[in-house]
């Protein structure tokens, strides 16, 4: 390979990594539009969720998911997806993936917020069309997962408690507009 085709296989990785934050910050946000840019309209999307098992089952395609994504997304306070370890072979238009996730969300039962912390891999296909590499076949594969009484102490004068949106008015949407 040489200084050329390396190069472009580095951009290629980027671009795909780059496609993997773009869907956690999806979710993170409830930003379907984001989330539906992420994959290519035939997709399919395969899930289930370890601590929802009924409420958030799929296998489908991806497109479809989105709504009952967000919709489920909209019920918690909030949700931190972190993407890393990303391993990435290409083989002309098409490349296989896979990532860790680390995944945190907060509800509210009886009153009491709850923490959902779960740890898994998301498992990517991934197409070129066009020049534009987007998924084509997503699966998660759950490890582990902790539910308990949420464990936050917040001081009594802190007032930025959930400063964070779920949606386009988050402070973010400020500097990062994808």
């Amino acid at each position: 390979m040489d200084m050329q085709q390396k190069l472009q296989q580095l951009l290629d990785k980027q671009e795909m990594t780059e496609v993997m934050y773009k869907f956690a910050r999806a979710l993170d946000r409830v930003d379907g539009e984001l989330m539906k840019s992420t994959y290519w309209e035939d997709a399919i999307e395969e899930h289930q969720d370890p601590i929802f098992p009924d409420l958030f089952f799929y296998n489908d395609n991806a497109h479809a998911f989105v709504e009952p994504a967000m919709e489920g997304f909209r019920a918690l306070k909030a949700t931190q997806h972190r993407i890393s370890n990303p391993l990435i072979e290409i083989d002309g238009d098409t490349a296989t993936a896979e990532c860790y996730v680390w995944a945190y969300h907060v509800h509210e039962e009886n009153g009491v917020d709850k923490e959902g912390i779960l740890g898994g891999r998301h498992h990517f296909l991934f197409e070129r069309r066009n020049g534009e590499w987007k998924i084509k076949h997503r699966s998660t594969v759950f490890d582990w997962n902790q539910n308990q009484d949420a464990s936050a102490i917040w001081a009594d004068n802190y007032s930025d408690k959930y400063r964070g949106k779920r949606d386009k008015s988050d402070d973010s949407y400020n500097y990062i507009n994808i």
